[in-house]
């Protein structure tokens, strides 16, 4: 067995371990993102990808930039115990952007550069998936930007709510206003929408592997949504970090919510990469090979 073919299996397992670690805030591995992105990287470099094959590994190591800034503390030198919700104060008015932000830059600059790439490959003719049920799909995955859209003004206006009943009940002034919910969800938004552009894309010239893990970032980009509103929904009380077990005594939400979109956005990388790869026939016209006149 070739090393390539345990490159994406390895990473995947790395992906479970810091899976787990997100999960009980207690890193298993604290470089267990960055090592998965470098062997992904490394799978995108040796496979050869289609052109231009510089796109892949130069949003991959966006990635891999963006894991090492959020690379988990030593749990030594942290001092991980046990927490619970205790009184804060306020969140400034610019926490739930930069928490967007911060959160979602690395995946959107990745999808950017796939969405731009494809989208010239299909202007130059590249093969299409022709069925007419593809085709349906294709438009079914640019009408759903309509429910993302619907779902973030949504929750952009139940949390306007929620802070308005908090300050007509405590008399607290500073509540966020409807602009500043809505500053906080447009970076994951701008994810979302690139990411179901992606995967019409994708879908359009047959690449269905690669079209799921564009929709799993999708998914990831909706609990990003919540994420980048949770400074201003969980007034008065600010959390801190805990444990699976003190999570769960507030509320699952607050456990599972940030392990599910990690597990999502993760996935999406390696069944985007995976999903890029060239069949046979393609590999063989990149490396200048012609196919061989058949015998007899």
């Amino acid at each position: 067995m070739r090393l390539r073919s345990l490159l994406l299996p390895s990473a995947g397992l790395l992906f479970a371990v810091h899976l787990a670690g997100v999960l009980t805030s207690a890193p298993i591995l604290r470089h267990a993102e960055v090592l998965a992105v470098a062997l992904i990287l490394a799978y995108a470099l040796v496979v050869g990808l289609p052109s231009p094959r510089w796109v892949v590994p130069a949003g991959l190591v966006v990635v891999a930039v963006d894991a090492w800034s959020t690379m988990p503390v030593d749990p030594a030198a942290a001092g991980y115990r046990w927490h619970l919700l205790e009184p804060g104060p306020p969140p400034e008015f610019t926490e739930g952007l930069w928490t967007g932000l911060e959160l979602t830059w690395a995946a959107l600059v990745f999808v950017l550069l796939l969405a731009l790439v494809n989208r010239r490959a299909t202007a130059g003719g590249r093969p299409r998936t022709d069925s007419p049920a593809s085709g349906r799909l294709v438009i079914g995955l640019l009408l759903a930007g309509g429910p993302v859209l619907g779902y973030a003004v949504f929750r952009v206006v139940e949390v306007r709510r929620n802070t308005m009943e908090v300050e007509l009940a405590d008399q607290h002034d500073g509540q966020p206003g409807t602009e500043v919910l809505a500053a906080a969800v447009l970076a994951p938004l701008a994810l979302a929408l690139a990411a179901l552009l992606l995967a019409a894309l994708l879908l359009g010239q047959g690449r269905r592997r690669a079209t799921g893990g564009a929709v799993l970032l999708v998914v990831a980009a909706l609990f990003h949504i919540d994420a980048a509103l949770a400074p201003y929904t969980l007034l008065p009380l600010s959390p801190t970090r805990g444990t699976v077990f003190t999570g769960v005594m507030v509320s699952p939400i607050l456990v599972m919510a940030p392990a599910l979109a990690v597990a999502a956005e993760l996935t999406g990388y390696l069944l985007l990469v995976a999903g890029l790869r060239p069949d046979r026939p393609d590999r063989r016209r990149a490396k200048g090979d012609q196919p061989r006149p058949a015998i007899g």
